[in-house]
């Protein structure tokens, strides 16, 4: 079997040096004395957010499904936040950006999840548990539109309904 070391070749004066595999050594440029580069930094209100998942359009489809002795909910809950010319509050001119803003802001991900997740409890049937998120944010004629694809675990009873157990002394 052949192996796949460096070939080595003899140098002068008798030594073994083993031959380099891939460019050998470069010369570096200088390096600048004052690097620069230019940021765009957005911020947003939570309390912004919020008005405008209030207002929303929300439109969901699920059912529980049973899967061995445990009780699962799938569904989708798509929330239309509308355009100022669809009767909402985004201005039609800002609706690229603030798509863009709702793919990486945690507190209007976290909003619309939230939607999503009132929605799945109204139609398990049940309490639902840890809930699996997927979002997908794309704009819309009218507006913004957030797709949220949700799992959940459904448990039959509420935890606050059992009695409670007295303390042992």
């Amino acid at each position: 079997m052949a192996s796949k070391r460096p070939r080595k070749k003899p140098a002068k004066r008798g030594r073994i040096v083993e031959k380099q595999r891939g460019p050998g050594l470069v010369k570096t440029r200088a390096q600048r004395l004052i690097p620069r580069r230019q940021l765009e930094l957005w911020r947003t209100s939570d309390y912004r957010w919020r008005e405008l998942f209030e207002r929303a359009d929300v439109m969901s489809e699920g059912a529980t499904k049973s899967e061995g002795n445990h009780l699962v909910y799938y569904g989708t809950t798509s929330v239309l936040l509308a355009l100022v010319s669809s009767g909402g509050q985004i201005p039609d001119a800002e609706a690229p950006d603030l798509a863009r803003m709702l793919e990486v802001d945690p507190h209007a991900r976290l909003r619309a999840i939230r939607v999503a997740c009132r929605e799945a409890q109204v139609r398990s049937g049940g309490v639902i548990g840890r809930v699996r998120a997927e979002l997908a944010v794309r704009t819309d004629p009218d507006g913004i539109r957030v797709d949220i694809e949700v799992e959940a675990p459904v448990h039959r009873e509420s935890t606050s309904a059992r009695p409670a157990t007295p303390p042992k002394r």
